[in-house]
């Protein structure tokens, strides 16, 4: 699995990349329980428990949907979560997964593509891969991006506006401890964003380096480009780049861009944050032949991330008797 992953990482660089290979996997199995010499506790639901309700069936199961008030942001909006199939089995009742966060492109007000099967058959490829022993059962939570369309906050507490950066970065990962057996370990968290999307998966994972190991940018920027350019402070306080530099969290990084002439700033972008990252951070690009900025492309990298994720995350653990 790690081996397939590199080479198809590795080897799609084009010219002018810079790449860093990723940290070895941890040892697992194929069903993703870790030795347990090595296993982090389980964090079992601290409640209190979210009202859930079924948004969409899929045929890899139901995709639930709440509505999150932040404790400590004060805000409120939607959250997806969808749980793999072990989840609910009996075998698995003491066992802790892990979680990777999935932030959606565009607006990304009131709706996360990541929770709908037709647009990114994510949770569909996750049972898929985790049958052929290449995919952790992942819990995958899919929250709002922007508090309205005509507001972006680029995941940041803006004063006046909403702190989408508090609700994001501290309610939403309290929310998922809260109402679901996960792992204390960071080692079993992740994140993943799409365009707007990975600018805040970034951002979010290097201000919160103790809560995130893994982290996937597809056709991703990595400095602000609303009101928060224009300030020196805000620039310095949430640009990814920066905080990247100033901070070296010990995060893997896996960057992807399109391949396609149009795509020249991604992959312009994407290099110039490699060339700023320093261990322990850890970097690999990736560019997609011919690929755009388009939902299409992002479709067919699905299994790709989840396999990264899988090779720089631990998998379930904890005792399934």
């Amino acid at each position: 699995m790690a081996a397939f992953l590199l080479t198809a990482v590795l080897s799609g660089c084009g010219s002018g990349s810079s790449a860093k290979s990723a940290e070895p996997p941890r040892a697992t199995t194929a069903a993703g329980t870790a030795p347990a010499s090595r296993a982090p506790a389980v964090a079992m639901p601290t409640g209190p428990r979210a009202h859930f309700t079924v948004a969409r069936h899929t045929s890899a199961g139901p995709v639930l949907m709440t509505r999150l008030k932040g404790a400590k942001s004060g805000w409120t909006g939607k959250v997806w979560v969808w749980l793999p199939p072990q989840y609910n089995d009996p075998r698995y009742a003491k066992t802790g997964f892990p979680v990777v966060i999935l932030h959606t492109g565009g607006s990304g007000s009131g709706y996360n593509y990541w929770s709908n099967p037709k647009v990114l058959p994510a949770q569909e490829d996750d049972v898929r891969l985790n049958g052929m022993g290449k995919a952790h059962p992942f819990i995958m939570v899919m929250p709002v991006l922007q508090p309205s369309s005509r507001q972006d906050t680029e995941c940041s507490d803006i004063p006046g506006k909403p702190k989408m950066g508090t609700w994001l970065g501290e309610d939403v990962p309290a929310f998922i401890r809260a109402n679901f057996r996960t792992m204390t370990s960071r080692d079993g968290w992740g994140t993943a964003g799409a365009s707007s999307g990975a600018f805040c998966a970034v951002k979010l994972a290097a201000e919160h380096p103790d809560d995130f190991k893994a982290v996937v940018s597809w056709g991703g920027y990595f400095q602000p480009d609303t009101e928060l350019h224009w300030s020196k402070k805000g620039r310095q306080a949430n640009s990814p780049d920066l905080i990247l530099q100033r901070t070296r969290p010990d995060l893997r990084l896996l960057l992807i861009s399109g391949g396609s002439p149009r795509s020249r700033d991604e992959v312009d972008r994407m290099n110039a944050l490699v060339k700023l990252v320093k261990p322990p951070t850890v970097a690999t690009t990736y560019i997609q032949p011919n690929g755009e900025h388009f939902t299409k492309d992002l479709k067919k990298l699905v299994p790709m991330i989840l396999e990264f994720l899988t090779a720089n995350m631990q998998g379930p653990t904890g005792d399934k008797g």
